[in-house]
């Protein structure tokens, strides 16, 4: 139900965009450009925080294919950080867990709109899949019984995104996007408690044409 709210929000916005932004072909100031892309990307998920880097080809009727590597710090679900006055230390408490995610997809991503809006605002759909491999090192917890030791968790698995953003050219050839989207992630086998690490992402990507 939530992954259905969200298409529909960010499909809202994108026509919404279109209708005010959209001109006809012969009051566009700028002529549409379509090169290949590289940059480097943040993105703020529901369970944690990723870096990564992209590249990507042009190819006919602006679309693209590309190659996309993330890494992830991926907190635990009951995770709860806190700061104590008294003491004046922050403290977690749930922190059991300490997961790292790195997805290596292939993307297509599909500029939308191209000959109806200016050059400087490009609203794309985005599509991804590939590995991802998983890595989990549990931290030591004190029991009655003494002291457990869980062992480490390396597993690999596959993963599917789709987003709709929008590309603003900053200056000839350097553009920022921002990309709501969602990830779909399931490993086979659990890792850090659980099988499913599926997350909504806010996607900040800041590169140039080539």
């Amino acid at each position: 139900m939530r992954t259905n709210i969200f298409i529909v929000v960010i499909l809202s916005i994108l026509v919404l965009s279109a209708q005010i932004f959209t001109q006809t072909p012969e009051e566009l100031e700028t002529v549409p450009t379509h090169k290949n892309e590289r940059g480097f990307s943040f993105s703020l998920a529901t369970s944690g925080i990723g870096l990564g880097g992209f590249y990507r080809w042009a190819l006919p009727s602006f679309y693209y294919v590309g190659i996309d590597l993330e890494f992830f710090v991926v907190r635990d679900d009951d995770e709860i950080q806190f700061y104590d006055p008294v003491v004046g230390r922050a403290f977690t408490l749930n922190d059991i867990n300490r997961l790292f995610l790195i997805p290596l997809n292939i993307e297509l991503k599909k500029r939308l709109f191209t000959n109806d809006i200016e050059d400087n605002f490009r609203p794309h759909v985005m599509l991804q899949g590939g590995a991802i491999f998983g890595m989990n090192f549990p931290k030591e917890r004190q029991t009655r019984s003494g002291v457990i030791r869980p062992d480490d968790e390396f597993k690999f698995s596959y993963n599917f995104l789709v987003g709709f953003g929008v590309d603003f050219t900053t200056r000839k050839n350097f553009f920022a996007t921002i990309r709501p989207q969602y990830r779909i992630t399931y490993f086979p086998d659990t890792i850090a408690g659980k099988k499913n690490h599926s997350s909504f992402e806010i996607k900040l990507e800041i590169g140039g044409q080539l």
